[in-house]
């Protein structure tokens, strides 16, 4: 994995894509989680390692690639948690 601010940029790119589309209930939802586990953080999918899901509150709200979040390029994240249960 990389670091620095490219990857960061993609990572925040991914969280705001990811929180944008959520629907107030949802959001709000994942606010008042993350109160009882505050923070945002992503973590490998454990169904398939080379995704990447954002967890809000506890809760799985976005899904990309760690090859986007490294390089750029590869597939681009989801916008919302739609694509979290897709094969």
């Amino acid at each position: 994995m990389t670091d620095g601010q490219e990857f960061d940029a993609r990572v925040r790119d991914f969280a705001e894509r990811a929180l944008a589309s959520l629907t107030p209930e949802r959001r709000a939802e994942c606010e008042l989680l993350a109160q009882v586990e505050p923070g945002m953080r992503i973590f490998p999918s454990e169904q398939y390692p080379e995704w990447v899901e954002l967890v809000y509150g506890g809760v799985a709200v976005g899904l990309t690639t760690w090859a986007y979040l490294n390089d750029g390029v590869a597939t681009p994240p989801s916008d919302g948690p739609d694509g979290l249960y897709c094969e």
